[in-house]
């Protein structure tokens, strides 16, 4: 009878001690406290069962409370994605477009479902508005008698042609070029899907420019693209900032050696006429 009952607890709290192992471990990240009760009070309430009435109730009573559990932890990790998604809209100043650019959406089609308006700093400092489109498509792949459903997410930023300088457009071509990449790199985007990368680069009739990629609508991958384009509308500023002054000098004549001289002396550079005019007429 008690080797009977030993071996019970070994069977049954080994399996059960498993499954609740991997609730824990799939809500530890959004709640480790909760997951941590959860796990172990259905694994001794189980256990209790077993040992006090008998195995069979117990494992009738597993599969209910085993799928609760996975059902309790997965609501808390969508709630704690929406509110991080929520917060990372309101931190970079995304809110819902009240005024749709008609020819971007027309060019995006109705997959793009959400649209928000929001600004970026540029180099120096000016806040630059542009609009994030949300989309997903959706295809059926056939693998044998089967048929699954799979999703594909994308992210469109669009800006205004009076906001945004060709600098910025030739570095966002240039990161979508793939020419230049390596064999090993090429062999990798195919069979892991290339976040970074945009897959689409479109104008329209009214000048705005759009960019596409595909990715993952999470906190990451938008924080990622964020900051990209911060950082490559500053440079683009930069850039043209540091070219116009080029230009400039370019432009404008230099001092002479004498008149840089003079001017180092301490003296107001004198011109060729003033020095005709101070030299004495016989």
């Amino acid at each position: 009878m008690e080797k009977d009952l030993l071996y019970k607890g070994f069977f049954f709290g080994g399996v059960y001690g498993l499954a609740f192992f991997l609730i824990y471990r799939f809500g530890r990240k959004t709640a480790p406290v909760r997951a941590v009760w959860l796990s172990v009070g259905s694994w001794c309430g189980l256990m209790v069962i077993m040992l006090t009435v008998n195995g069979a109730s117990s494992a009738l009573l597993f599969f209910p409370a085993f799928f609760a559990a996975l059902f309790v932890v997965r609501r808390n990790a969508e709630n704690r994605e929406i509110r991080t998604l929520q917060a990372f809209f309101t931190e970079n100043r995304l809110y819902k477009a009240e005024a749709i650019p008609e020819q971007v959406s027309r060019l995006l089609g109705s997959s793009y479902y959400s649209c928000a308006v929001g600004t970026l700093t540029g180099w120096g400092g000016e806040e630059i508005t542009y609009h994030w489109w949300q989309g997903m498509t959706s295809s059926l792949v056939s693998t044998g008698k089967s048929t699954i459903t799979t999703f594909s997410y994308y992210l469109a930023v669009s800006f205004a042609s009076s906001v945004i300088n060709d600098a910025f457009k030739n570095a966002v071509r240039a990161k979508a070029d793939t020419s230049t990449l390596s064999i090993k790199q090429k062999f990798k985007r195919f069979f892991v899907l290339d976040t970074e990368t945009p897959v689409r680069i479109a104008e329209t009739a009214d000048g705005s420019f759009v960019v596409i990629w595909q990715t993952c609508h999470d906190v990451p991958h938008f924080a990622y693209y964020v900051s990209w384009l911060t950082a490559t509308l500053s440079a683009s500023k930069s850039e043209t900032n540091k070219r116009s002054a080029t230009e400039n000098k370019r432009v404008s004549p230099g001092l002479s050696t004498r008149e840089l001289h003079e001017s180092t002396l301490g003296q107001a550079p004198k011109s060729i006429s003033s020095i005709r005019s101070s030299i004495p007429r016989s």
